[in-house]
């Protein structure tokens, strides 16, 4: 197994200005992608945790951090991250070596052994659907404004698109 998968940040340090992110997506890639680390995530983003980040024209996924760095790629102008999905890593570095390890074993991607390896709801593409939670009720209060938003259109349309959210 690779010892390449460092975090640089950690809760104490911030990633700082200028920070990358090597970014695990779902897909048979022949590699992983880097993102930019905008200013306003910097504090958030997290090895092992999830980010939404735009792959294409209009295709969004949910892609694991691997690694933080400060290596600007040079074939290619790297993208922003666009949101940080969870406060807390959903996978270990140990499971990142260990999907390495796999990917490498068995001749395929990263992304095709995170495929395999997270729960579905972990999962986000664009073709994603949100469906109203009858159990939540009606009281979005406790939401911020972009949740209430969402809460509200659930409550009207009952399944909404992740492409309408966006």
């Amino acid at each position: 197994m690779s010892d390449n998968i460092t975090n640089v940040s950690n809760n104490n340090s911030p990633l700082g200005a200028g920070g990358f992110a090597e970014i695990i997506i779902p897909l048979a890639l022949p590699k992983n992608y880097t993102w930019l680390v905008p200013g306003s995530l910097i504090d958030s983003v997290r090895v092992g945790c999830r980010v939404e980040v735009n792959l294409g024209k209009n295709k969004k996924y949910a892609g694991i951090v691997k690694r933080l760095h400060h290596e600007k790629p040079e074939l290619f102008e790297p993208k922003e991250i666009l949101n940080v999905l969870d406060v807390e890593p959903v996978v270990f570095e140990q499971q990142l070596q260990l999907w390495e390890w796999i990917a490498s074993y068995y001749m395929c991607s990263e992304g095709e052994v995170m495929a395999a390896a997270l729960p579905a709801h972990f999962k986000l593409s664009s073709e994603t659907i949100l469906v109203y939670n009858e159990e939540y009720g009606d009281d979005f209060s406790a939401l911020d404004h972009d949740e209430y938003l969402v809460g509200e259109a659930l409550l009207i349309k009952k399944e909404l698109k992740l492409t309408e959210v966006q």
